[in-house]
């Protein structure tokens, strides 16, 4: 037993007969693998903290793996392979670390030349923390073309029917409903049928759909939840049996991506995105407020600054963007509480070329035409008001208008139909690619000077859908391309500790966990009208914490449908950013309307002063 200082309870243990299994239980939640006959299979979970070995023979508590197709706890396919048996155990270690227990078992393949170890986290909530490593340890190049971190049997229910009385469906199934933009949030319950049910996002569907789901059991009362911290495609597949006295319930949290998915050279190393589920006894509030508990503690990095809730303000290409309207604007900004001021897109092009910034991304220079002295005397402005200073960068794009993109051409995605992304995103898969840019954010944070940086992301679902040619190879760049963006922003994270970073994907094109663990907070919309925008916040800090939630008011047409008393009440719940206009021109600072402003607005900073 172990016991972390928060007084959390986490440990693991480990049954060698009649067959290996892993008991993992955290709080009280409890899930147990186990390596049968060659497969290593998910063997159930629990929400009372007991051990599926404690009051009856392990045969009949733990999950029958013959009654599911596919009760394998993972699944990795290697060149066209699916290596879901003839696995042989090898290892089993378990650490004690400071935010808890990281229990990695290590098994191998018997006929391919791979290992795979199974790291499972545990912190002392009900979540539990799952990710792979795949290891290519013979003497050529593989292709990885299949990849689910977490899989198999979930659940049997016995005698299923004897529990419902007016209610036929077992499974309610809820998840964001829209993939669209402007529709995120929409979080809806679906009656889970006897089938094969799929919920697809960033691939086969649109972007905006959180990858997250809560399940709920109507018979005996649990909740699973689980999320999946992955910016790219990615399917949550069901398959519910209810034809026998029991039901039958396997899923599969798997990377939706075309083949291969990676190539692995010999000896190389590759980590799969980390899995975050959890199941208990409660409602949905309790579901919610475990995983919220888990991305906090375990998940998320320390606030920059040691502060969250930042009123933020700034100013972008919607208006003209001349040194004089700036300057008015962060005046106004720090007159309503603004902590933070940035300049939005645009910075860097010409005096009335407002609407080319989106063709001259990548050359990330001011221009001194639009603002003087190399942005110094809006910064200047800035810190004399006591506020941060902050720029928007759209980093992994090129515009066609720029000068890097005349000089590297090349360093645009290819997609399948053989031509250049649209969106000019940048090839991260290419280290001079990724280098460069990396290089631009240092140079960029370190040259204006910022405390506060704006990352957007511009891109089309299918524009990261793209391929490189390796070694015989036509391999998505997806994956590849993901582990060099995280890799990018924790090594500038760790650089620049004190810089706000802010994930800003075109809306809430990408708020996974995966994206925002490595920012202080992300924008979940770019919808700020009435009545939509209040479920949308409703639904979004649902899939985030509160503080990690960021929401505008006096812009993007947010004033049309709703009272400013409205818009301010919403922003108590979130992180506040306040639009470029706080007043008309020709109106003055002291018309009541906008005295309403002020007021709400130094209420909200109050209240975020004390969180």
């Amino acid at each position: 037993m172990i016991v972390n200082n928060k007084n959390n309870y986490f440990d693991v243990h480990l049954h060698t007969e009649p067959y290996y299994a892993v008991s993992f239980r955290t709080g009280l939640t409890v899930y147990e693998e186990s390596l049968i006959n060659g497969i290593y299979v998910s063997s159930g979970w629990n929400g009372s903290g007991y051990p599926f070995s404690v009051t009856s023979p392990l045969e009949y508590t733990r999950l029958n793996p013959l009654d599911f197709s596919m009760p394998q706890a993972f699944i990795v396919g290697i060149d066209g392979q699916f290596l879901g048996s003839h696995w042989l155990w090898e290892n089993f270690e378990k650490v004690e670390e400071d935010k808890g227990l990281h229990v990695k078992v290590r098994l191998k393949h018997q006929v391919r030349p791979i290992n795979i170890t199974i790291h499972t986290f545990l912190d002392g909530t009900p979540i539990i923390m799952r990710w792979l490593e795949i290891h290519n340890i013979s003497d050529h190049i593989v292709s990885l073309n299949e990849l689910a971190p977490m899989s198999g049997g979930m659940q049997t229910t016995k005698r299923w029917a004897n529990h419902l009385i007016n209610d036929k469906d077992l499974y309610s199934l809820g998840y964001m409903e829209n993939t669209h933009w402007g529709h995120e949030g929409n979080f809806q319950w679906h009656s889970l049928p006897n089938a094969g049910y799929s919920v697809h996002g960033r691939f086969r569907r649109d972007r905006y759909r959180h990858p997250m789901f809560v399940l709920e059991n109507k018979a005996t009362g649990e909740h699973f939840i689980c999320q999946f911290g992955w910016s790219g495609g990615y399917t949550f597949e069901f398959d519910l049996d209810t034809e026998s006295i029991d039901a039958n319930l396997a899923y599969k949290v798997n990377i939706d991506a075309p083949a291969p998915l990676r190539t692995l050279s010999p000896n190389e190393i590759v980590m799969s995105p980390k899995v975050h589920m959890g199941m208990l006894f409660g409602g949905l509030d309790d579901s919610i407020n475990a995983m919220h508990a888990h991305l906090r503690k375990t998940v998320f990095l320390p606030q920059a600054r040691d502060m969250s809730g930042w009123v933020q303000s700034g100013i972008g290409p919607e208006m003209e963007m001349n040194e004089e309207v700036t300057l008015r604007l962060i005046d106004d900004a720090a007159y309503y509480g603004a902590e933070v001021f940035y300049i939005d897109a645009g910075w860097y092009v010409p005096p009335n070329c407002e609407t080319e910034w989106w063709d001259r991304v990548g050359d990330w220079h001011a221009d001194n035409d639009r603002y003087t002295k190399n942005l110094k005397t809006i910064r200047d402005r800035v810190k004399q008001h006591g506020m941060l200073f902050g720029l928007w960068m759209d980093a992994e794009r090129i515009g066609s208008m720029s000068n890097i993109f005349k000089e590297h051409p090349e360093w645009v995605v290819t997609t399948y139909d053989n031509k250049k992304a649209k969106s000019n995103l940048l090839d991260l898969t290419n280290p001079e690619a990724a280098k460069w840019m990396e290089n631009e954010i240092s140079r960029v944070i370190e040259e204006y000077e910022l405390d506060f940086y704006r990352l957007d992301y511009n891109v089309g679902t299918f524009d990261v859908f793209s391929y490189t040619k390796r070694e015989g190879y036509i391999e998505s760049n997806v994956l590849r391309y993901h582990e060099k963006l995280y890799e990018i922003y924790d090594r500038l994270r760790t650089k620049y500790p004190d810089v706000i970073f802010e994930n800003c994907a075109g809306g809430g094109g990408r708020t996974d966990v995966g994206m925002v663990s490595r920012f202080c907070h992300t924008w979940v919309t770019d919808w700020q009208i009435a009545p939509r925008s209040f479920s949308i916040t409703n639904g979004m800090t649902m899939a985030l914490p509160p503080e990690k939630v960021n929401r505008l008011i006096a812009g993007q047409n947010g004033h049309t449908t709703s009272s400013l008393g409205f818009q301010t009440r919403l922003l108590l719940f979130v992180q506040p950013t306040f639009g470029c206009t706080f007043y008309p021109d020709g109106y003055t600072i002291t018309d009541h309307k906008w005295n309403l402003l002020s007021i709400q607005s130094i209420s909200i900073k109050i209240l975020l002063d004390h969180l």
